[in-house]
């Protein structure tokens, strides 16, 4: 007795003692395959170059600490030895260049 294994093309698989029922399957969708005429796919991914230079600048980023340590020692040792001091002047133009640039950029 035979039995028989509806393959996916429509075809039958017999279950005889010419190989395993795998290598059966195999044979059979092979031959398939190259009779259907059906080019095999290939899945691919391609990178642009700005998706890498961004990637770099992400990792550039996330290597950079937040706080810059060496800047933050030079003002400590400034301020505690009286050598730092604060230009009122300076912080009111950047502020208000800042607010500008802010107001510039919204409309």
């Amino acid at each position: 007795m035979a039995d028989r294994i509806k393959a996916l093309t429509g075809g039958s698989i017999s279950a005889s003692n010419s190989g395993s029922p795998i290598e059966q399957i195999r044979a059979s969708t092979a031959a398939s395959a190259s009779t259907s005429g059906a080019p095999a796919s290939v899945d691919s991914v391609q990178i642009t170059d700005s998706a890498r230079q961004l990637a770099a600048l992400s990792q550039a980023v996330q290597n950079t600490p937040e706080v810059d340590s060496q800047r933050v020692a030079v003002l400590q040792q400034a301020i505690e030895g009286g050598q730092y001091s604060v230009n009122p002047q300076l912080i009111a133009d950047r502020l208000l260049q800042f607010e500008h640039d802010l107001s510039s950029a919204a409309t």
